[in-house]
């Protein structure tokens, strides 16, 4: 009975078409399915396949008999049930629900995977209030990387001033949070390569990816700053041919037999895991490499230091530019007729199709150029080591 419940839940919400005034028709018989359900684990496979199916919808009309539902599954002692139902009011425009909500997010003493989910709603729903509240969760250290992120969602001129002035005290991951947020509008770019300049921001933080997000951007201003603070995001062709030759040198055949593939695990871990698995663990944004020529330094070298060279439909990047002036670059992973889901480089975003002013397919891979830039020659040995290795080593000692 659960699995079935999911699969009507979702297919129904899913393969139906909309009618005129945005309401999904088999929502009516979900939410008569709900009043008469008193199975709990069917009420949660149901609002999940609901949840999954309206992601990213920002406005939707209530179904028939929801009042009643929502009466009843707000009293449920299932945590997960009232969380669910909740969140599922507020799409439907419940205001005492969105007052709810917003009450969850700011609870200290709730759990915080239930504040997250509640911010994250309230930044798709763009609820009046949501940018205040976030920038009042950059000082609660539960809440502080899904706020840094929600922030892009919204064009607010103080929203630089506030992260740079924490910036010092994050950690790396928080850095990155942030950092993709201010290269997410030319006003935040501007402002973050003026860091970089005093050295508030590490010219190190700044990844190859970040920069070709900021060069995204397409303005005129920021391509000049970024050159003159960061540096060139794509490398003439004469110049990746002299890259090239450098590291056949630096990694020749003998020099790799004595390379500590153990270190070049935790190389591959902090520059290419979050996007590609190897040996069964990492990343799916990427192809695994498992499989591929990586045994071959020549081959491997030559994708990294141009990786735009060959790239398979499926991982060429997807610019969208926002009307909001919010501008997002990733793969599409999933498109429904309302609701766009972009993989970035950071995270998954949901974009309402409606709020999509301009939208390009490039001709790029996701995987930036420059990733070798950052390591030292030997760094270089122990990564090009693990990737044609055999099989799976440990992690060296801390």
């Amino acid at each position: 009975m659960r699995r079935l419940a999911l699969l009507i839940a979702s297919l129904l919400c899913l393969a139906a078409p909309a009618a005129a005034d945005d309401k999904p028709r088999p929502l009516d018989a979900l939410a008569k399915l709900l009043a008469e359900a008193d199975d709990v684990d069917v009420q949660k496979d149901v609002l999940r396949g609901m949840s999954d199916a309206l992601a990213g919808r920002r406005n939707v009309a209530a179904p028939k008999g929801w009042s009643g539902v929502h009466k009843k599954l707000s009293a449920s002692k299932d945590a997960e049930v009232r969380e669910r139902v909740l969140t599922l009011s507020v799409l439907f425009g419940d205001p005492q629900a969105l007052a709810d909500l917003k009450k969850t997010a700011e609870d200290v003493r709730a759990d915080a995977g239930a504040r997250t989910r509640a911010l994250q709603t309230l930044v798709e729903k763009r609820a009046e209030g949501t940018p205040a509240l976030l920038k009042k969760m950059l000082d609660d250290p539960k809440l502080l990387r899904p706020a840094l992120r929600g922030l892009a969602a919204f064009a607010e001129a103080d929203t630089p001033k506030l992260i740079l002035a924490r910036y010092a005290k994050f950690d790396a991951d928080t850095k990155a949070d942030a950092l993709a947020t201010l290269a997410s509008r030319p006003a935040y770019a501007l402002a973050m390569l003026d860091a970089v300049e005093k050295k508030q921001v590490a010219r190190s933080d700044v990844s190859a990816a970040l920069a070709r997000q900021v060069a995204a951007l397409n303005d005129k201003k920021v391509d000049e700053r970024l050159e003159a603070v960061w540096g060139s995001v794509r490398p003439a062709k004469k110049d990746r041919e002299a890259l090239l030759a450098k590291y056949r040198k630096i990694a020749s055949e003998k020099d790799l037999k004595k390379a500590d593939r153990s270190a070049g695990r935790a190389v591959f871990e902090k520059t290419c895991a979050s996007c590609h698995a190897l040996f069964g663990q990492g990343g799916k944004i990427a192809p695994e490499l498992t499989g591929s020529q990586r045994a071959n330094p020549e081959y491997v070298l030559r994708k990294v230091l141009d990786p735009h060279a060959e790239v398979p439909r499926d991982y060429q990047v997807t610019k969208l530019v926002l009307n909001s002036g919010r501008t997002i670059s990733g793969l599409i992973k999933t498109e429904s007729d309302k609701v766009l889901l972009v993989q970035t480089p950071t995270e998954e975003v949901r974009v309402q199709k409606s709020d999509v002013e301009r939208r390009q397919r490039q001709r790029e891979s996701l995987m930036p150029e420059g990733l070798l830039a950052p390591l030292k020659d030997q760094e270089v040995r122990d990564l090009l080591a693990y990737l044609g290795g055999d099989g799976q080593v440990s992690l060296p000692r801390k």
